[in-house]
């Protein structure tokens, strides 16, 4: 795969012009990885940013017992990572590969020094860590004040424009994803999302087969809009 073409649509980079990237090229390495890999362990920290071109990655806490809590599940064109100014996730975060993936590193002193030079490349991190901040807020929000169903379907919309295929009014989820990971991602327990989407199956929402989730955005999206709890 050409690596500078593969940068061009990492979106921290896609407002870059060209003569930044191909400096970015020369001191980043991009690196095929199998799925499973675990990208980051927060055990052996590394600095650096990670730039994710193609596949997903999913962010998951250990609790004490050592079970898994699902943070996020990123795609195409996102990045995660952190430098000794700015951090994308919190310290105990791990990544994993859920797919075989394409990952550019740059370590956190040029990273740093690009964006000292770049303007647009530090405002558009920023705009990056503000829309994972109002992401934490909003989802925080939600846990407090909105029902299960509610937040199960703000969070199968939101998978949904990631990762999804559409056909008609209906919204694939293209990923590999547990019950447990959709209770640790809203604040649930693995039982009352199981009983969420049986429910929403019921009233054709939701529609979910051995290796497929799909949505029918329109009833979600509007039952959203109406919705008080």
């Amino acid at each position: 795969m050409n690596k500078l073409s593969l940068l061009s649509q990492i979106n921290l980079f896609e407002e870059l012009p060209m003569d930044e990237l191909k400096v970015i090229d020369k001191m980043s390495d991009m690196y095929p990885m199998k799925k499973g890999t675990i990208v980051l362990n927060p055990l052996k920290p590394m600095h650096a940013l990670f730039l994710l071109k193609k596949g997903t990655v999913r962010l998951y806490r250990s609790n004490e017992e050592g079970k898994q809590l699902t943070v996020d599940l990123l795609g195409d064109g996102n990045v995660f990572g952190e430098t000794s100014t700015f951090s994308l996730h919190d310290d105990d975060v791990y990544a994993e590969a859920l797919t075989d993936v394409y990952i550019c590193i740059i370590g956190k002193e040029e990273m740093e020094s690009l964006m000292k030079k770049s303007p647009t490349l530090a405002i558009k991190f920023i705009e990056i860590l503000s829309a994972r901040l109002r992401e934490m807020y909003e989802l925080s929000e939600q846990i407090a004040l909105r029902s299960v169903r509610y937040r199960m379907l703000a969070l199968l919309l939101k998978l949904s424009e990631r990762f999804g295929k559409r056909t008609n009014q209906w919204q694939t989820i293209d990923i590999k994803i547990t019950h447990h990971d959709l209770a640790t991602m809203i604040g649930s327990t693995r039982e009352t999302v199981s009983a969420t989407l049986s429910q929403l199956k019921k009233e054709k929402i939701v529609q979910k087969t051995l290796f497929s989730l799909k949505i029918d955005v329109e009833k979600a999206g509007e039952e959203l809009k109406g919705s008080i709890g």
